[in-house]
């Protein structure tokens, strides 16, 4: 009887990349004691996260982390990939530059006619939600917040690879040896800036180095878990963090947002 040979250390790391990546995109809503458990660990770490990144909107940070973390797992089951969607590109562009001609608006010649009209309009399309639509341009602003959470949405799907490369002109491609770290390392930072805080890249812990604190929370949970061992290979040693290359991917982040 031929029996499967073994996987090699390759498709270890790719099988538990994709698991932890559905236990991540299910929510664990599924009959899956190993989704569970691994979905439990992905709220605890991004609890701790939000502690150490001191976030403000921890409810926004949590959902925010958990697509950083699903966004490195797919990188690394994935590593060419980098979300090419022609049409959410110029979705995003159009959203983008919609968004800059209405703050003009805001700020210049006002018009009431031109401002109630389109507000009632807006108003028996989008319903009650965008408040008293005939007080002026009260409409703009908050049309332009809800076109701001589309443009994230679009970010979150495109996939924050594309935004690293394009941001920055290639200077944060992926950190050798450690598949997908460039993009967890934005994606948390993004995380964190949209929640009202921020980490910190610097050797020390503490105050100056809470990203560091927060990869080696994530790497030691993996380490004693029987499922994620390969994927905390993908995550540095205590020694081994590159801290230039951390503060260049902060500041992109921080950029994005």
């Amino acid at each position: 009887m031929l029996t499967k040979a073994p996987k090699t250390k390759h498709e270890q790391l790719v099988a538990a990349a994709q698991s932890f990546r559905w236990a991540l995109w299910s929510r664990a809503q599924v009959d899956d004691d190993i989704a569970a458990e691994q979905y439990r660990f992905a709220k605890y770490v991004c609890e701790k996260f939000a502690e150490y990144a001191k976030v403000i909107d921890a409810a926004l940070f949590s959902l925010t982390s958990e697509n950083a973390l699903s966004n490195w797992t797919m990188a690394i089951s994935h590593p060419k990939s980098h979300y090419h969607h022609p049409v959410l590109h110029r979705m995003r562009r159009d959203a983008k530059s919609l968004r800059r001609q209405l703050a003009a608006f805001e700020t210049g010649l006002q018009i009431d006619e031109i401002n109630l009209a389109l507000g009632l309009a807006l108003g028996a399309e989008l319903g009650a939600g965008l408040g008293q639509l005939g007080e002026g341009a009260d409409w703009s602003p908050k049309l332009r917040k809800t076109i701001s959470r589309l443009i994230d949405g679009l970010d979150d799907v495109i996939g924050p690879g594309f935004l690293v490369h394009h941001r920055a002109r290639g200077a944060l491609s992926e950190i050798d040896g450690y598949p997908g770290l460039a993009v967890l390392v934005f994606g948390l930072e993004r995380a964190a800036q949209r929640a009202g805080g921020k980490f910190t890249a610097h050797r020390k812990h503490g105050e100056k180095g809470t990203l560091i604190r927060a990869l080696e929370e994530l790497r030691n949970g993996l380490v004693r878990t029987d499922w994620g061992v390969s994927l905390a290979d993908c995550l540095p040693s205590p020694d081994k963090h590159p801290i230039t290359k951390y503060e260049r991917i902060i500041r992109a982040a921080r950029a994005a947002v």
